[in-house]
């Protein structure tokens, strides 16, 4: 009898060749969109970030002028994309006594704005707008104090 001639290697050698390489290609195509959904998250970050210090800018100005309110500007969302909104706190308090004894009055004013992407306000208390992946809110606070005439504070 004559011994049967063994084949077929290659042939299991070239799936187990496609399988892998199938593999490392997912792979791949999974590592690109991780990737793009972190710069994408990391845009988005940084364009918050500017809008909420847009906000503090706007903030000092009013003060400048004498306002201190919680406003909602609407003009950084159609410029943007990002909903701010700018709270001013003042705390007046008496530090010390000047040279004639009467109290040394002072007045800190805290700006907080808060930047976020929801069409809704900001920040938003929505748990349906919170979840989505590409929800991004910042917040920067500023603290100053407001001088007396003396140009002391």
């Amino acid at each position: 009898m004559k011994a049967a001639r063994q084949s077929g290697f290659a042939y299991i050698a070239a799936v187990v060749l496609l399988v892998v390489v199938a593999g490392v290609c997912v792979a791949l195509l999974r590592m690109t969109g991780t990737q793009q959904a972190t710069v994408n998250g990391a845009l988005l970050g940084a364009r918050a970030s500017l809008a909420a210090r847009g906000g503090i800018e706007w903030g000092f100005y009013q003060l400048s002028k004498g306002n201190c309110a919680t406003t909602t500007l609407a003009d950084f969302a159609a410029d943007s994309g990002f909903r701010v909104t700018v709270r001013c706190t003042k705390h007046s308090f008496n530090e010390g006594e000047d040279g004639a004894g009467a109290a040394i009055a002072k007045e800190v004013v805290q700006l907080e704005a808060i930047s976020c992407n929801s069409g809704g306000d900001c920040p938003s208390e929505d748990p349906a707008i919170l979840t989505q992946p590409d929800y991004v809110e910042r917040r920067r606070v500023a603290t100053t104090c407001i001088m007396d005439k003396s140009g002391l504070c």
